[in-house]
């Protein structure tokens, strides 16, 4: 008996007899993936051993894509923008009987920018889309205005906004364009930025990934 080496596997060489092997056996897998023949015995009490080192083609799962932290991140916060942009909770109970795609715009605008206090359906003295409601204030100062006014104009087609006025300067979406001075911070809209809406609604969702 010796041990020898076939193609990377060890087989055990014994003697064998002129004897009719048993035909047919059952072809196995091994542990290491070979496909190996069982041990047949024969008449005699003698044992072959009969191997097939056979190649078994090994399966490969595929790789999990790699995620970009970038690319994650950004949809992380563009999905939290969206929520708060999109809030359930801001009180719009000041606007009045506004038109259902200015009450839309109001809690969008409302929920972007930490809830000013809101100006809806109103008369006024001069012309104004207040009484047919198709306007709203939103009372702020400063820079958070900027970023309300801006918000308004780079969504304007999907608010249905016509046009904005905020710090005496009116723009419906061709640029800022001075105004008159009518003699007050409320007058001259310093103390809120005015947003007039289409009479027809809009067909598009406002984007908050366009609002600083």
């Amino acid at each position: 008996m010796a041990a020898v080496a076939a193609g990377g596997a060890l087989a055990v060489a014994v003697p064998t007899v002129a004897a009719t092997t048993i035909t047919a056996p059952v072809t196995e897998a091994a542990a290491d993936g070979t496909l190996v023949r069982p041990v047949a015995a024969v008449p005699g009490g003698d044992v072959r051993m009969l191997t097939s080192i056979l190649p078994v083609a090994a399966t490969h799962e595929p790789e999990p894509p790699e995620l970009d932290v970038a690319d994650l991140v950004k949809a992380t916060g563009l999905a939290e923008q969206h929520a708060a942009a999109f809030c359930d909770d801001v009180d719009l109970d000041d606007l009045g009987r506004v038109k259902p795609w200015v009450r839309a715009g109001a809690r969008f605008l409302s929920c972007l920018y930490d809830e000013p206090e809101l100006i809806g359906k109103a008369h006024r003295s001069r012309d104004s889309d207040h009484p047919r409601g198709l306007a709203i204030d939103l009372m702020v100062r400063g820079e958070r205005g900027d970023r309300i006014a801006e918000c308004a104009l780079a969504n304007q087609d999907e608010l249905g906004v016509d046009y904005v006025i905020w710090e005496q300067r009116y723009n419906d979406g061709g640029g800022w364009e001075r105004m008159s001075d009518r003699g007050d911070d409320t007058e001259n809209h310093y103390d809120h930025v005015h947003v007039s809406f289409d009479e027809d609604a809009p067909e598009s969702t406002p984007r908050p990934d366009r609002c600083g």
